[in-house]
Formats: C-alpha cells, structure tokens, sequence
C-alpha cells in the first residue's frame, strides 16, 4: 500500500489510538493501522474508523442522557430503529411506563441491563410482563459489545 501523502510505502501495524472529543479521552487498543515509512502518516480502515466513530459518540452521549428517556433516546443509546425498542416493548424486554400515549423508561433500569452497579454482569432479568423475560444471548451479547466501553 502506498502513502497518500508522499507515495511512500505503509507498513500495517497493531497500535493503542487514543483520542479526546468534547473533553472526554477513549483509547483504542491494538486497532490495526498503516504507517507511512517516509513522512509517518497514518491510515486506518473505513470499518475500524466507522467503529471507533461510533463508541466515541456512545461515550460522550451516555452523560447527556437524562433521567427518564424516551423511545427516541433508548433507541440512540442502544443504537437501534425506534421500531427495534416497540418490538422489545411488545416482546416485554424493557423496563419502561406509558405515560398517556408515550412510553418512558428510567435511564438506570435501562443501563442496568448491562451493566449492574458498575460491573459488567451481562444482562440480568427484568421485571417485565412475566418473570421469565430476558434479552435474548444474540441481543446480549451485542449490546455488551458496544457498550462495554462506556
């Protein structure tokens, strides 16, 4: 592969990319990167850029949260279609309240869906339309990864 800049020739390598964005810092371990031999630029691929996009967002948004969301805002914070929180509500995975015809859900019952007391605990089971209601392991698994950074 050759430099953008200078044609030189980049060689990929593993590399800790740490980086601040609205006063917050997140780093990045062992992302794959291509290093100009020459003049040191550095490039990555569009999907680990997309990705590392995508947990600075969640990292700076997960403080601007408010107390009690809205099905717009759960659905941004578990990066999912307002029609993917409606099916969870239908399917009694959410911990929320219907308030005249809106739905509102208690930020920490919904964080505590991954997390529980600052641990990482996977999801944990929820008081919904019955006791046996639980994120199913593929959901889990996928809200864990793109949330265990934040």
């Amino acid at each position: 592969m050759k430099c953008y800049v200078c044609d030189g020739r980049m060689n990929k390598i593993q590399k800790d990319v740490e980086t601040t964005w609205k006063g917050k810092t997140v780093v990045f371990k062992g992302m794959n990167a291509y290093v100009c031999e020459s003049c040191g630029e550095e490039a990555y691929e569009p999907d680990d850029v997309k990705a590392m996009q995508y947990f600075i967002e969640g990292a700076v948004k997960q403080d601007e949260y408010p107390e009690i969301m809205n099905v717009e805002e759960v659905a941004d914070f578990f990066r999912v279609s307002n029609q993917t929180i409606y099916n969870m509500l239908r399917a009694g995975k959410l911990p929320a309240v219907k308030v005249g015809r809106e739905w509102r859900f208690p930020r920490d019952k919904i964080k505590a869906m991954v997390f529980e007391q600052g641990q990482e605990k996977g999801p944990i089971e929820l008081a919904a339309r019955d006791n046996s209601s639980e994120l199913s392991k593929k959901d889990a698994i996928i809200i864990s990864r793109y949330l265990s950074d934040m």
